[in-house]
C-alpha cells in the first residue's frame, strides 16, 4: 500500500527550499541540503516533488500569480482613446505608480520567493514576455501608424522589455535593506526614463 503524503511534511520542504533557493540560487541549490533541512531523506523529498524545477513552481506560485496580477491588470487599464499627448503623459503616470507600488509591496512581503524568482532563468523569462505586452498594447492603442508586426518594433519591444527587467533586477539586488518606500521610487524613478522613451517617439511613429 502506498503511503500517504502528509501536507505537513510537503511544507516543510517547500519552506526549507525557499532559504536553499534564496541562498544558493536555483542553479546551485541542492536537493539534499533541502532535504536535510526539512528532515527527511532525499528518497522521501522525491516522493513529494519530481525535481527541483517541480519544488522551485510550488514555491513560487502565489508570487508569480501576484505579479502576473499586477503586470496584466496594467495591460487592461490601457484605454483605447486616449491621443492627446498629455493623455499619455497622465496615464503614463498612473500606471508607473500602480507597477511601482505593486512591485515593492510584493519584494517586501515575499523576498525571498521575488529574489529567487527573478534570478531563476526559465521563469525571468515570463516575467520579461509580460513586460513586452505592456510595451506593445502601449505602441499599438497610442501609436495607430506603427506596424506592430514590423520585426524591428517586435525587436525594439524586445530589448525594452529585457533593459527594463535587467535593471529591475539589479534594483532589488542592491536594495535588499531599503525600506520600501524607496524602493517605490527607485522603481517609479527607473520606469519613467523607459516611458518617456516610448512618448518621445511620437513624431518617429506618426512618421512610419
Amino acid at each position: 500500500m502506498a503511503q500517504i503524503l502528509k501536507p505537513e511534511l510537503r511544507e516543510a520542504i517547500i519552506q526549507s527550499a525557499r532559504n536553499e533557493f534564496y541562498i544558493h540560487g536555483f542553479e546551485k541549490a541542492s536537493m539534499r541540503n533541502i532535504a536535510k533541512s526539512a528532515h527527511m531523506t532525499v528518497g522521501n523529498l522525491y516522493r513529494y516533488f519530481k525535481d527541483k524545477e517541480d519544488l522551485a513552481d510550488a514555491l513560487l506560485a502565489s508570487t508569480i500569480d501576484k505579479l502576473d496580477k499586477i503586470i496584466t491588470g496594467e495591460i487592461s487599464h490601457i484605454p483605447t482613446d486616449v491621443q492627446l499627448a498629455h493623455g499619455r503623459t497622465a496615464e503614463f503616470d498612473a500606471r508607473i505608480r500602480r507597477l511601482s507600488m505593486g512591485f515593492a509591496h510584493v519584494f517586501e512581503t515575499e523576498r525571498k520567493e521575488f529574489m529567487t524568482l527573478i534570478r531563476h532563468p526559465r521563469m525571468a523569462d515570463q516575467v520579461v514576455s509580460s513586460i513586452k505586452k505592456i510595451m506593445v498594447q502601449m505602441v499599438e492603442r497610442w501609436f495607430s501608424q506603427v506596424d506592430l508586426f514590423d520585426r524591428r518594433i517586435d525587436m525594439i519591444t524586445s530589448m525594452l522589455a529585457s533593459a527594463v527587467f535587467n535593471g529591475l533586477v539589479r534594483l532589488f539586488e542592491e536594495s535588499l535593506d531599503s525600506p520600501q518606500e524607496e524602493i517605490e521610487w527607485m522603481i517609479s524613478t527607473y520606469l519613467n526614463l523607459f516611458t518617456l522613451m516610448i512618448s518621445a517617439g511620437d513624431l518617429h511613429y506618426e512618421k512610419k
